[in-house]
């Protein structure tokens, strides 16, 4: 995807399955259960959170992600603590400073 990734391109993705390309796992199906606003003055962030499967865990490192209709991405993923600990879950945050007007 060659286009600069923001939060509204993930937005309609919510919920659905994407392919981790990982070391040791081999392809790990997650699915994005959130994406969250986080923006500040001058500057536009977001995240994205998801759920993997209790187990098949991996660290935290860039990743080759596939979905469907957004192709292959690359993204940081990070394990996070979640509230619920049913899976393993991972995040994604993006930032980028806004130009001035």
């Amino acid at each position: 995807m060659s286009e600069e990734l923001k939060k509204s391109s993930f937005d309609p993705y919510v919920n659905e399955k994407f392919e981790v390309l990982t070391e040791y796992e081999g392809i790990v199906e997650v699915e994005l259960v959130e994406v969250s606003e986080h923006n500040r003055e001058n500057m536009e962030s977001f995240s994205l959170l998801f759920k993997g499967p209790k187990e098949k865990f991996f660290d935290q490192k860039l990743y080759k992600v596939n979905h469907p209709k957004m192709g292959e991405l690359d993204l940081f993923l990070v394990p996070v603590v979640h509230e619920k600990q049913d899976a393993f879950y991972y995040e994604s945050a993006f930032s980028r400073l806004l130009e001035k007007k």
